[in-house]
């Protein structure tokens, strides 16, 4: 909400990340979703969304200006189906909604696969080949 020069509130319409469909991590504009669904934010700020057709969640970090917040898969593999696992090992088969508990959980309805999913978030930490986990998928 943005104070006006006559004390009066405006409400405003902004774009978190993304401008078309596909699917491309990176950050604002450059970010890319296909049929994004629902949003659940956490208490740092960082919003999670159920990106439904690329059968992925996806994390965008805070920040004030589009060019600055940055989106990353979160979990999921990008192929449909069902796996648990960690992070990218994990599968989805069309993610709608989600929910964050106060320890940072996030609750996926996991639509097509008929179940709730629970993803765990754990510190990041680097695996031998240089990647990054921060979470695991039950």
């Amino acid at each position: 909400m943005a104070i006006t020069a006559s004390g009066k509130s405006r409400r405003g319409v902004s774009t978190l990340a993304s401008s078309t469909e596909g699917f491309a991590d990176g950050a604002g504009a450059a970010a890319q979703f296909s049929f994004p669904r629902d949003v659940a934010v956490d208490s740092s700020g960082n919003a999670y969304v159920g990106d439904t057709n690329n059968h992925l969640i996806r994390k965008i970090t805070p920040a004030d200006r589009i060019e600055d917040r940055v989106v990353s898969t979160l979990a999921g593999s990008g192929t449909e189906g069902f796996a648990n696992g960690t992070g990218n090992t994990a599968q989805f088969e069309d993610p709608y909604d989600l929910a964050v508990d106060s320890s940072g959980n996030i609750y996926v309805t996991d639509s097509d696969n008929h179940r709730i999913r629970k993803i765990e978030y754990k510190v990041p930490w680097q695996r031998r080949d240089g990647s990054s986990c921060q979470c695991d998928i039950f």
